[in-house]
């Protein structure tokens, strides 16, 4: 997970770049940077930390009328290169399966490396090519695993998404600009209207206020990440046409169609179970309350880079609120469980602590059995619950009166969509790319 933003205007998009990717700051919470082109230099500055908290005083002299923006869980992007075919600076979001096999390829051929990161790997592929619509099919020909990218040179910006459409990209325009974002929800405070996705294995030219697709690269499948609408996504944005707000609606009333429970109340472990428990409570006519708050100064748990720092963000995250528990049953609505030690060691002894009565949980998506290779934040199959446990030794494990998941039938149902073009390979361990 990362987030990338480019805008190309008429006028000056110091703004929009900045608030454009500080709307995408859910996607990657270690670091940020931002490249613009003002019609002479490509000017570049990274940060660790986040967007607002270390650009806002931070800006001078990053003007221009084209500029790209990345938030990363990571690494510092955008990089800087030069090449045959001049100045560029790129950033991207995915994973690249392969990238210890490329890095041997192009040590032979001669290249050496400053840092063994995937987006060093892409950006000298894509160098390689005769212009940059070449190199970046060249890139993607070599490449095994999951890309959006964008990439600015001295008057022209570039962007791409893979052929089998992993990661969302979509198109948005305003008066005298266009941006390419992650997602939607960057949009829409900055006065640009939805114009469509990116193409699966599209390759965009972004030039003053147009846009051109230069190349499709085809393939006979897409793998559009359901993880992305299940949790990932920002409630507010559309992903390949499909609100997500809506969608966790679906998957929330499809989880009280097939596992219906008598409770006083349905809640969510907030913020991204939230629409999963207000589907579950409009399908079940059951009231939907809060038992817990996130405070709003915490990240995302299941964002941070390392098991210790997940621990920590999830254990300090939630805030019970004692009246809405005691002496109540609750259908506890959550987009996954990983580990399952959230759930049992914070959320359940929360609210046992506190009198509930019952405490019934419902999972938005199916068990999780394989880690995801094509996005940054992988697991071992061995630190997933339902690769060694039951639904049932799950259910014993984290210490509650109930659980179900989604079926992988109806999360395809809830989504629209038919199961062969969903990536589900962290819930089947089967993967096509």
């Amino acid at each position: 997970m990362c987030g990338i933003f480019a805008v190309s205007g008429k006028e000056n998009v110091l703004e929009d770049v900045f608030l454009g990717t500080f709307y995408l700051q859910h996607r990657g919470q270690q670091y940020c940077g931002i490249s613009s082109f003002d019609g002479k230099n490509l000017k570049i500055r990274t940060h660790r930390g986040l967007v607002r908290g270390t650009f806002t005083d931070d800006l001078a002299g990053l003007d221009g009328t084209m500029a790209i923006g990345h938030t990363s869980l990571s690494d510092r992007q955008p990089i800087k290169l030069d090449s045959k075919m001049g100045e560029f600076t790129i950033c991207f979001e995915g994973n690249i399966v392969n990238r210890e096999a490329l890095i041997d390829e192009l040590k032979k051929e001669g290249h050496s490396f400053y840092t063994d990161s995937d987006i060093e790997v892409i950006a000298k592929l894509i160098a390689q090519g005769n212009d940059f619509v070449d190199g970046i099919a060249t890139m993607a020909e070599r490449i095994r695993g999951a890309y959006a990218l964008v990439l600015l040179t001295k008057g022209k910006i570039y962007a791409a998404r893979d052929k089998h459409a992993f990661r969302p990209m979509i198109i948005g325009k305003r008066n005298g600009a266009i941006a390419v974002t992650s997602e939607s929800c960057s949009f829409v405070n900055l006065g640009f209207t939805i114009e469509r996705d990116v193409k699966p294995g599209e390759i965009l030219e972004i030039e003053d206020s147009k846009c051109e697709t230069k190349k499709i690269i085809p393939s006979n499948f897409t793998q559009y990440c359901s993880f992305e609408w299940v949790y990932t996504a920002n409630v507010a944005s559309t992903i390949d046409g499909l609100s997500v707000d809506i969608a966790r609606r679906n998957l929330g009333a499809a989880l009280a169609r097939r596992y219906p429970v008598d409770v006083d109340i349905v809640a969510a472990v907030p913020n991204s179970g939230i629409g999963h428990a207000i589907g579950y409570s409009q399908e079940s006519k059951i009231p939907f309350d809060d038992v817990f708050i996130k405070y709003d100064y915490a990240s995302r748990s299941y964002t941070q880079p390392t098991q210790a720092e997940r621990d920590r963000e999830a254990k300090i995250k939630l805030i019970p609120v004692p009246a809405k528990i005691a002496d109540r049953s609750v259908v506890i609505c959550d987009d996954s469980i990983v580990r399952g030690t959230q759930m049992k060691n914070d959320l359940v002894v929360k609210l046992r602590k506190n009198g509930v009565k019952q405490i019934h949980v419902r999972v938005a998506c199916p068990p999780l059995r394989a880690p995801c290779i094509y996005g940054v934040a992988t697991r071992s199959k061995e630190e997933l619950a339902a690769h060694k446990k039951s639904v049932e030794q799950i259910k014993e494990y984290i210490g509650v009166d109930g659980l179900a998941f989604n079926t992988l039938e109806d999360l395809g149902k809830a989504l629209g969509k038919p199961l062969c073009q969903l990536c589900t390979s962290c819930w089947t361990d089967e993967y096509k790319v």
